[in-house]
């Protein structure tokens, strides 16, 4: 292949999402990478679910610049130039979003921080590189009577009594406090059983703990669905096998209920915590109890609900007050 010419698409494999840890990758992962992942793990606090994705990147870029170059190019001396031919083929070959091509970069950068810091390499031209521009789009959370239906769906899915319970009892759950799912499915079946305090302790991102309410209304759920599952288990939502329920399960139930009722598919387990968030900023304005509740260690990512809600009082305004509409603005003299 001639250099820097972009490979086929026949030669490449395509994941469809982050491989787990227990499924093995086409591309065999070197040493660098696994101590890396370990660094990341334990040194920089990162989420399971960010490690896979960035090994998942950089195993990707492994691939690519196998296919890319006829010359040695590997991980420790990557280039620019490389890089930049990386990112223009997940555009026009994988449709990939600038938010996926930003991981990627951040992954590499990641990955070239840790080798800097450990004498691998001696320096890096990767690290000044500007990711893509990500455009800021707005949650779109669920009003209440879209949110009891996509709960009330659940009962019509031809599936055991206790697996209806547990996802009904799933699904309040994450809407009750704002929980992103890996967070809801860590919780221990005695964190229920055994709670009197009326709080959950929850392991968000980077190990950090929170402290959110559990409403006796959502503890009730919780304990008749416990009532009538058919096994002991550690942990508080499984599977029909009684080991730790998977998030692929969730998404799966997410994805028929919103076909049933013909929602958009924007409608995710991850759009129930919006949902939370945006009712209480509707109800209240309160950012930084909202920031506490949902784990953000930084406000900024907590404003974003204020701009749900400036966005749904404006098209209340435009569409219901008089004076919005153009027909019936007075004239003003001035």
């Amino acid at each position: 292949m001639v250099e820097h010419e972009l490979p086929k698409l026949a030669a490449w494999v395509r994941f469809p999402s982050p491989a787990p840890d227990d499924v093995l990758f086409i591309a065999m992962e070197n040493d660098i990478v696994k101590t890396w992942k370990q660094y990341m793990l334990f040194s920089l606090g990162y989420s399971k679910n960010t490690v896979n994705s960035y090994t998942f990147d950089v195993i990707l870029l492994q691939n690519f610049l196998k296919d890319y170059s006829s010359s040695e190019i590997n991980l420790t001396n990557v280039t620019k130039q490389s890089i930049r031919a990386w990112i223009l083929y997940r555009y026009q070959m994988q449709s990939n979003s600038p938010r996926s091509v930003a991981r990627g970069l951040s992954a590499i950068k990641t990955l070239h921080k840790f080798m800097l810091e450990n004498k691998i390499i001696e320096s890096s031209e990767i690290l000044n590189m500007r990711p893509p521009k990500i455009s800021k789009t707005l949650p779109r959370p669920l009003d209440v009577e879209k949110l009891n239906s996509v709960i009330e769906s659940v009962d019509t899915l031809k599936k055991s009594d206790w697996i209806i319970k547990r996802d009904k009892a799933f699904l309040v759950l994450i809407y009750s406090v704002g929980l992103r799912i890996s967070e809801a499915l860590g919780l221990k079946t005695t964190e229920i059983l055994d709670n009197k305090s009326g709080f959950l302790n929850i392991t968000g991102k980077g190990g950090k703990i929170r402290m959110v309410p559990l409403i006796s209304f959502v503890k009730s759920i919780m304990l008749e669905y416990l009532d009538i599952r058919p096994h002991q288990s550690e942990y508080l939502f499984t599977n029909r096998f009684g080991k730790q329920l998977h998030e692929t399960s969730i998404q799966k139930l997410l994805v028929k209920s919103r076909r049933q009722l013909g929602l958009s598919e924007k409608i995710t387990p991850h759009a129930l915590r919006h949902t939370c968030a945006t009712h209480i900023m509707e109800n209240s304005g309160d950012l930084r109890g909202i920031q506490e509740l949902l784990g953000h260690t930084s406000i900024n990512s907590t404003e974003i609900y204020a701009d749900i809600t400036r966005k749904y009082i404006t098209d209340i305004y435009e569409k219901c007050h008089p004076l919005a509409k153009p027909i019936n603005k007075p004239k003003i003299k001035l």
